[in-house]
């Protein structure tokens, strides 16, 4: 395997092989690698708080309600993961 076609996923840090000369052309120019590590930076800062404001978002359950809120003709073992 040519160690010119090995590129490290940003992200995951995992190294690939690229198939298409064109991409590796591209990503030889040195202002377009640049264009794309800029990129990717933005979206990996960016995810965390997207993902913070998601989190926060859960609602949270009483037991004592939901108890009275379960059809009794059900037998426990048929019951879904949510009662």
């Amino acid at each position: 395997m040519l160690k010119d076609d090995l590129v490290k996923c940003p992200v995951c840090g995992v190294f690939t092989r690229i198939d298409k000369p064109e991409l590796l052309t591209a990503l030889a120019n040195p202002e377009i690698r640049q264009q794309i590590e800029n990129y990717v930076a933005q979206l990996v800062a960016s995810a965390p708080a997207e993902l913070a404001s998601v989190a926060t978002t859960s609602e949270t359950r009483n037991f004592q309600t939901d108890v009275h809120n379960w059809n009794p003709t059900v037998p426990m073992w048929q019951r879904s993961p949510k009662e």
